[in-house]
């Protein structure tokens, strides 16, 4: 009979905070903590949009077919649709930080271009830089000759 050896296992007391009159896990608080981006340049895409749910409480006004107002953050990551919940309280401020992102998308998006185009340029103005110091040696060796 085999004996497996869980004592590589270390387990972490799960700790336990008062926050708004109800309790809340250290797992949560960092589970919640890590869903949300925080600043514009973490949003690669996405937005915020709000769905109609149940919270499946008994003697709630769902329970008797009126739903809930939620809002989530929908995004695409790892090319699969992904949802975050988005308190009431902070939707404005994600929804401008989602726009804010937009718009740098848009700049970085233009300062490509212009890059490229730019690129595109020197080229052209290194070959015909060469072509002119090439027809020039050729008639400077000419009129040596």
């Amino acid at each position: 009979m085999r004996k497996s050896n869980l004592s590589f296992l270390i387990m972490k007391k799960d700790t336990t905070y008062k926050r708004g009159g109800r309790e809340e896990s250290e797992a949560m608080k960092t589970k919640t903590a890590k869903v949300l981006p925080k600043t514009p340049s973490e949003i690669q895409n996405g937005g915020v949009y709000a769905q109609s749910v149940r919270c499946g409480k008994a003697n709630c006004k769902c329970a008797r077919g009126e739903t809930h107002t939620a809002f989530y953050f929908f995004t695409r990551r790892n090319g699969k649709l992904v949802k975050f919940y988005v308190r009431k309280s902070e939707v404005d401020s994600f929804s401008g930080m989602i726009s804010l992102a937009s718009v740098e998308r848009t700049q970085r998006r233009q300062s490509a271009r212009s890059s490229v185009a730019l690129l595109k340029r020197l080229r052209e103005s290194s070959r015909e830089y060469e072509q002119m110091t090439k027809l020039y040696k050729e008639h400077y060796n000419n009129e040596q000759s």
